[in-house]
Order: C-alpha cells, then sequence, then structure tokens
C-alpha cells in the first residue's frame, strides 16, 4: 500500500510538472513573441446625421496586440477586401479612404483610420466595406483573431459606435425611435461618450457629463410615459413593440 501510494505521489508531481511547463511554455509562446494585432469588433458604424455639415470626417478603428508592448510606435497595415465573396463591398471607392494605423509606444492598443466622404446618396443608403489588417515589418504574423472588420457609413439614422461598447449598459437595446428621443431630449446630434477609449478626440465627453445626461433623458422618458397613453416602445432592432427600459 505504501508503495501505491508513494507511486501516486509521484505522478500527481510528474503531472504537475508537466502542466506547469506547458503553461510557462504557452505564456512564453504569447508573450514573448513580436506581438500580433486584431481589430476588437466586427463591425464600425457611422452616420453623417450625427455631424451636420461634416463633407469629410475621419473614423478610428480600434485595434489591439497580442504580445507585449514596444518602446516605439508601431504601424499597422491594411487593404481592401476584395477576394471574399461573402464579403461584399457596396460603398464607392470614391466616398472612403484608407489610411495608416498605429498601436503607441509602450500601449496594448492603438487604432486604424479611415476618410470617409459625405454625398446626398447616403441620405437613403447605408454603405459598407470590409478592409483587412496585412502583415508589415512591425506585425509581422496577423493570422490570429479578427483581421477583417466591415466599415458601414450613412447619412441615416444608425446605430452609433459607442452603442454595443458603452451606452448599452445604460439605455439598453438600441431601436431608431429611442436614439431619437435621446437626441432630441438631450438637444444634441450625437452622444461621444466611450468610457475608456483612448480616442478622446473621438469619444470626448467625460463621466460628469454623461451622468447629466443621464437625468436629462430619465426625466424627459418619465414624462412622455406619463403624458402619453401608452409608453414609449422601440420601433426596430432587438426590443421592437417592447417598452424602452433605461438599466442605468
Amino acid at each position: 500500500m505504501k508503495i501505491i501510494n508513494n507511486l501516486s505521489g509521484l505522478l500527481v508531481l510528474l503531472f504537475l510538472g508537466v502542466t506547469s511547463y506547458s503553461c510557462d511554455q504557452e505564456e512564453t509562446m504569447i508573450f514573448d513573441t513580436d506581438g500580433s494585432v486584431y481589430f476588437t469588433a466586427v463591425d464600425y458604424t457611422y452616420s453623417f446625421l450625427n455631424y451636420p455639415g461634416k463633407q469629410v470626417d475621419t473614423i478610428k478603428l480600434p485595434v489591439q496586440i497580442f504580445g507585449v508592448a514596444a518602446d516605439v510606435d508601431r504601424f499597422v497595415k491594411i487593404e481592401l477586401v476584395t477576394d471574399d465573396t461573402s464579403k461584399v463591398n457596396t460603398a464607392p471607392e470614391e466616398l472612403y479612404r484608407l489610411l495608416e494605423g498605429v498601436v503607441p509606444a509602450n500601449e496594448q492598443s492603438g487604432f486604424v483610420a479611415l476618410e470617409l466622404k459625405y454625398a446626398d446618396d447616403l441620405k437613403d443608403t447605408v454603405f459598407s466595406f470590409h478592409v483587412r489588417i496585412i502583415p508589415n515589418d512591425d506585425f509581422k504574423d496577423v493570422s490570429y483573431n479578427r483581421r477583417i472588420v466591415e466599415v458601414l457609413f450613412t447619412a441615416m439614422e444608425i446605430r452609433p459606435e459607442n452603442w454595443n461598447n458603452c451606452l448599452a449598459f445604460f439605455w439598453g437595446d438600441y431601436s431608431t425611435r429611442w436614439w431619437k428621443f435621446i437626441k432630441e431630449a438631450t438637444g444634441r446630434t450625437s452622444i461621444p461618450y466611450w468610457s475608456g477609449n483612448t480616442d478622446t478626440e473621438t469619444w470626448w465627453v467625460s463621466d460628469s457629463e454623461f451622468e447629466a445626461l443621464q437625468v436629462v433623458v430619465k426625466r424627459a422618458l418619465k414624462k412622455y410615459n406619463e403624458t402619453h397613453e401608452t409608453s414609449l416602445t422601440h420601433d426596430d432592432g432587438p426590443s421592437k413593440g417592447k417598452e424602452v427600459q433605461i438599466l442605468y
């Protein structure tokens, strides 16, 4: 019995040693590599309706890296996806331009910039195109995770990019009617709030300012529901036909 117990103990120690070695090896492979870069989302939405008067705008698609941060800026290259029949590009090429991306020194995240141009066709159309991260001297291996993102842009009402990433945690599901109501209640054409996003040029509304906007929207919704026979409901989206609910 003593021999069996000793043997069992040795097997456990051997298993733990192998497991520890495997984890160390995996950690080394991930964090001691030159790194890889990927998009943090599968799509990005933009509407010129939220920025009246703009004819040209630059958007920044968020990217993240695998591996350790570098002490120098690293650049991210992209291309238009034209070799995948499942990725249909409907946007006229004269309405957008692919720019360069960067992961700043000592950072784990960065962005890829694109230029979008306004056209009257956008008043009743949502155009889309797909871009893909490609290898370059700074990121030679880009085979991990999300390499492709779809960009959708229009001059109609469309779910703003920061809704699912931020606003949904406070205002629940998106719908066209609900988004219009929020903008009318706040007297704004957009709510550029995205807590924690490093692109403060695009997402510049502070936490305190957003808290004030929350109070305004809550009061407006309460007043609407008290002065109408039926409460405000979603006209489309995942909660179509259901009453609008503020989560926070």
